[in-house]
């Protein structure tokens, strides 16, 4: 009865509402805190006693599926953002999800190895300073912004990483040159396109998102080159960066912050980056061909041309998206704490969009969205990582759970 009640309320707003019954969100694993997996019982109790490990404070931002073809095993890298110089023992790891973790939860390898997380500040070679979301490619590598800031200060230059998801071992690195970066940088959401699969996947580039610029950066790896890029459409909205969140109200001036890229079965040339920002009710995309020339882009804010914002809007923010090879969009609610599926052929409105998840508990403030190919069979799956990630600096309830990763067939 209370079920069929939901449905009637939402029909009106979001249009038809039955076809949630295709979506079974399967929970792949659940966390009351972040759990390092140390050397030893005696380092993990050190660790916590000398605030090296808060892990009451330790809050996750994204999560990476990926398909280890040797040990035939998932994985799942995890971010944890750095607020603080120490506190956070490793701002990136892994998880290996058939082995039993401290407590029921699965404890988290720093990866590549702890050697990489620890003297940060002395900017070794082998450093990641500070690590918000990740993406790996369908040439088994992982693609890694480490934005190298914390607390508002660079403390080495931002860099781009990228792993063979195979070997664990690192394939290519490139510093931002300086003037990429300014101190208002905050370089979050890494989005690569694989153009060919020739010459060791070499024609790939990579898009990352700065809500802070707010600009786009642009990489391309077989020119080891990159440039940056801003327009109108990257910038927040003043009246929406008040946010609301099953009861907690926050402000946040976030721009350009999600990315996605279409269908790549789209005719070469027509392919497009769809974009987000946060602080924003606009939905925004733009064609790659057009990213992928810097002579566009010599002047900030000099192409408003090419850069494509469909006309209407809708009443609260949304925090990442992404595409299926259909074309469909899939993407949280933050206000109405909804998960919603929109053709992104139609006009961007609430009643063109299809609820496929309603929990007001397991899917507040989503900080990870992503369409993944399964590599056997060509099927796509949805996970969703919700995090609460508005309840920082609040300390973590050791006795509830905070964090959630779901994963669903499309």
């Amino acid at each position: 009865m209370y079920w069929s009640i939901l449905i009637a309320l939402f029909v009106p707003i979001y249009g038809m509402k039955d076809e949630t019954k295709e979506y079974n969100f399967n929970l792949v694993h659940q966390w009351h805190r972040i759990e390092y997996q140390y050397p030893s019982e005696a380092e993990r109790t050190e660790a916590i006693k000398n605030g090296s490990y808060r892990i009451d404070i330790i809050r996750p931002a994204d999560a990476q599926y990926t398909y280890h073809l040797k040990t035939e095993q998932d994985r799942y890298f995890i971010t944890v953002p750095r607020r603080e110089l120490t506190g956070t023992p490793a701002t990136l790891g892994v998880i290996n999800i058939k082995e039993p973790g401290r407590h029921e939860t699965h404890v988290m390898d720093p990866y590549p190895s702890w050697s990489w997380h620890i003297d940060i500040e002395k900017c070794h070679y082998h450093r990641i300073v500070n690590v918000y979301r990740i993406w790996a490619d369908e040439c088994f590598r992982l693609w890694v912004m480490d934005n190298a800031k914390i607390n508002d200060e660079f403390i080495c230059p931002p860099q781009i990483l990228v792993f063979d998801l195979e070997a664990d071992t690192l394939l290519f690195k490139y510093e931002l040159p300086y003037d990429q970066y300014e101190n208002v940088s905050y370089y979050i959401t890494p989005m690569s396109e694989v153009e060919s699969m020739e010459d060791n996947c070499m024609k790939t580039w990579l898009y990352v998102a700065d809500p802070i610029g707010p600009r786009l950066l642009v990489y391309n790896l077989e020119k080891n080159v990159s440039w940056t890029i801003q327009d109108q459409s990257f910038k927040p909205d003043p009246n929406y960066e008040k946010y609301t969140i099953g009861g907690d109200s926050f402000h946040l001036s976030y721009g350009i912050s999600s990315l996605t890229l279409g269908p790549k079965c789209n005719p070469p040339g027509e392919r497009k980056l769809f974009y987000h920002a946060m602080s924003n009710v606009r939905e925004s995309w733009v064609y790659l061909k057009y990213l992928k020339n810097p002579d566009n882009f010599k002047k900030p804010y000099g192409s408003p041309q090419l850069f494509y914002t469909y006309p209407t809007t809708i009443d609260q923010q949304v925090s990442v998206e992404s595409i299926d090879c259909k074309g469909m969009m899939y993407f949280g609610l933050l206000t109405d704490i909804l998960m919603v599926k929109w053709n992104s052929n139609t006009p961007y409105m609430k009643e063109n969009f299809v609820v496929i998840a309603d929990n007001k508990t397991t899917m507040q403030l989503p900080t990870s969205v992503k369409v993944i190919p399964n590599r056997h069979n060509g099927s796509e799956y949805l996970f969703v990582f919700s995090t609460s990630y508005h309840k920082y600096p609040k300390p973590l309830d050791k006795d509830i759970v905070n964090f959630w990763l779901f994963r669903a067939k499309l």
